[in-house]
C-alpha cells in the first residue's frame, strides 16, 4: 500500500502540494489526472524519494519515505519501478545495456545468457523487434524510446510501478499495448499502479479508480463510474473539457 499523508511541496514561492492525503491499495491501479502544471508528477517522485516533501510524509509498505535511512530507502526502491515521462535511458548504453541494468538481482551478478533472453521478451512485451536490444537511444524514435523504457521499469519484476505519463507520443496501436501490459500486470502478477495521465482513454480503461488532482489537493478520488456521476462542477467540466479536446484530436501523437 501506498500513502500520502499530508504532502506538502513548493518550489521558490510556487506551492505544488498543498496538503495530499490519497491512499493506493495493494494491487490497485489508480489513474492520477489533473491539469498540466497541477503537479502528478512531482507527486509521485516522492513515493520513491526523488523529492522530498515540505511537510508530511508518502508511507510504502509501512516505510516512511520521509524519514527513511539509505538502506531503508533502497529496499523500498527494490520494490518500485518508474516509467519516466521522457524514458530517461542512458544514452551511452545500448537497449540491452539498459535493461541489464535493471535485471541484477541483489548480487549484482546473473547469467548473461539469461538476462539477454529476458530482455528480448521484455522488448516483446512492449511490442518492439529483439534487434533493438543492440541499439542506442539515439537511434531510436522517441515512440521507441518510451517503451524501451516501461521494458526496464518492469525488468525488476516490482510490486508497485509508478507510470509517469506512459502513452503520451505513442500511436493509438501502441498506446493499447502499454495499456493492455498495465492491466496484465496487475490482473496477473498483482502489481500496485499509480499512472499519471492526461489521457481519458488510458485512465478509464486501466484504473480501478481516478483521482483528480486540481490546484494541489485531490479534489476527488472514486471509480470510473463515479467519477463520470461526481456532481463536483469542476470535475464535470475536466472530464466533459478533456474528453472534448480528445474528439477533436482523436489519434495520439506520434
Amino acid at each position: 500500500m501506498i500513502e500520502f499523508r499530508n504532502l506538502h511541496k513548493s518550489f521558490g514561492t510556487q506551492q505544488v502540494l498543498r496538503g495530499v492525503n490519497l491512499v493506493v491499495n495493494e494491487g490497485e491501479t489508480l489513474a492520477l489526472l489533473g491539469p498540466s502544471g497541477t503537479g502528478k508528477s512531482v507527486l509521485i517522485k516522492h513515493a520513491i524519494g526523488l523529492l522530498e516533501p515540505d511537510q508530511g510524509d508518502v508511507i510504502v509498505d509501512g516505510t516512511s519515505i520521509a524519514h527513511a535511512t539509505r538502506e531503508d530507502l533502497r529496499r523500498v526502491r527494490r520494490k518500485l519501478g518508474y516509467v519516466f515521462q521522457n524514458s530517461a535511458l542512458f544514452d551511452s548504453l545500448t537497449v540491452g545495456e539498459n535493461l541489464w541494468l535493471a535485471q541484477e538481482d541483489e548480487t549484482g551478478c546473473r547469467n548473461i545468457q539469461d538476462c539477454a533472453s529476458e530482455a528480448a521478451a521484455l522488448l516483446e512485451r512492449v511490442n518492439l523487434d529483439p534487434d533493438v536490444l543492440s541499439k542506442y537511444p539515439s537511434e531510436l524514435s522517441g515512440g521507441m524510446r518510451k517503451r524501451v523504457g516501461v521494458a526496464r521499469a518492469i525488468a525488476s519484476r516490482p510490486e508497485y510501478l509508478l507510470w509517469d505519463e506512459p502513452t503520451t507520443g505513442l500511436d493509438p496501436v501502441n498506446a493499447d499495448t502499454i495499456d493492455d501490459l498495465i492491466m496484465d500486470l496487475a490482473r496477473n502478477l498483482g502489481v500496485t499502479s499509480i499512472v499519471v495521465t492526461h489521457d481519458l482513454d488510458t485512465a478509464f480503461e486501466v484504473g480501478d479508480r481516478i483521482a483528480l488532482l486540481f490546484d494541489g489537493q485531490i479534489r476527488a478520488v472514486d471509480t470510473p463510474t463515479g467519477i463520470l456521476g461526481n456532481p463536483d462542477p469542476l470535475v464535470r467540466r475536466f472530464v466533459r473539457r478533456t474528453r472534448a479536446d480528445e474528439a477533436e484530436s482523436p489519434h495520439r501523437e506520434r
